[in-house]
């Protein structure tokens, strides 16, 4: 799902905590340019021109909240660490989505 207003891949949106109703809505909207990449856990907005660019936003464009911190550069550090080549076609599946953070991360 990358068009408009969508997830770049699916993933469990229940693991993703929304700061408010708007943010949730607009992330499945697909007339509105938010997208939501799982793997870096990263909010942007897609800038229409025909490619895949998007800016990265820090806030909610509604509430003005804080939005969790990219794990970009935590992504490219682990798959190096495992001896990954995060340009290949031998990524984990785990690493395509949200799963590799999420199981770190739960209490």
């Amino acid at each position: 799902m990358a068009a408009g207003g969508t997830r770049e891949t699916d993933c469990d949106m229940s693991a993703i905590k929304f700061c408010c109703a708007q943010m949730e809505a607009a992330v499945d909207d697909p007339n509105i340019p938010l997208i939501f990449t799982p793997k870096f856990r990263e909010f942007g907005i897609r800038i229409l021109d025909g490619g895949i660019s998007s800016l990265g936003i820090a806030f909610c464009p509604w509430c003005g909240q804080k939005l969790p911190d990219s794990l970009r550069d935590n992504w490219f550090d682990k798959l190096e660490q495992l001896g990954v080549d995060p340009y290949g076609e031998k990524i984990p599946p785990e690493f395509t989505d949200e799963r590799w953070y999420r199981e770190s991360m739960q209490p």
